[in-house]
């Protein structure tokens, strides 16, 4: 029998209605592992150790949404739309990228995981951004994206796409280890980007694609 694949996801923490800290990985991504083949292994929030544990428990890692990145990362003052920020998860969501290009594993990220590779790879974001945050439920796909030619996303999807949209932040400067890979064709924002290195193996999207 062969084997499956182990996929890390990342989870994040927030207050449920009792105002318990809940960690979590909304099903979504879980249901896509487990569609794909592979076996969803859940990365509560931890330490720098934890991190590196933790890659090596897996075979691929998977860096889903939520807060804000820090701006303090890319060495800017806070100018984001609203208070939403975990540093914690940010620092251990840092060292599980290091550890696994360290390791050569393959990463994919959507949404706020996109955002956080640019800068752990030294680019920097738009901190406040209004009109990418879809007013319709996640599962509508809101809006098209360009895909450029002779990459990942195209073999799947060919020339264009449709993608959700729930980000008040986006790419500013491209880290120099990343290239653009798709882009809304109304205002030229990177709805995706994939790594030029060879030792470093990533993809990551804005949202959820259309499938």
């Amino acid at each position: 029998m062969t084997k499956k694949p182990i996929i890390g996801i990342t989870t994040n923490e927030r207050p449920n209605s009792d105002n318990i800290i809940t960690s979590y990985a909304p099903k979504g991504f879980v249901k896509a592992v487990q569609n794909a083949g592979g076996i969803p292994l859940l990365l509560p929030i931890g330490s720098i150790e934890d991190a590196k544990s933790y890659v090596q428990m897996v075979d691929k890692i998977l860096l889903i949404g939520g807060q804000n990145v820090d701006p303090q990362f890319y060495h800017e003052k806070n100018q984001a739309l609203d208070d939403d920020f975990l540093h914690q998860r940010d620092v251990f969501e840092f060292s599980i990228i290091d550890e696994a290009i360290r390791e050569e594993k393959p990463i994919f990220s959507v949404c706020r995981g996109t955002q956080l590779m640019n800068v752990a790879l030294g680019g920097n974001l738009n901190q406040a951004i209004e009109n990418h945050w879809q007013d319709a439920p996640t599962d509508y796909l809101y809006h098209e994206m360009k895909l450029k030619d002779n990459t990942k996303l195209a073999e799947i999807y060919g020339s264009e796409t449709t993608i959700n949209s729930f980000h008040h932040q986006s790419i500013k400067d491209l880290s120099p280890f990343l290239d653009v890979i798709a882009e809304d064709p109304n205002d030229s924002t990177i709805e995706a980007v994939a790594s030029n290195h060879p030792d470093i193996h990533f993809l990551g999207s804005n949202g959820i694609l259309s499938t």
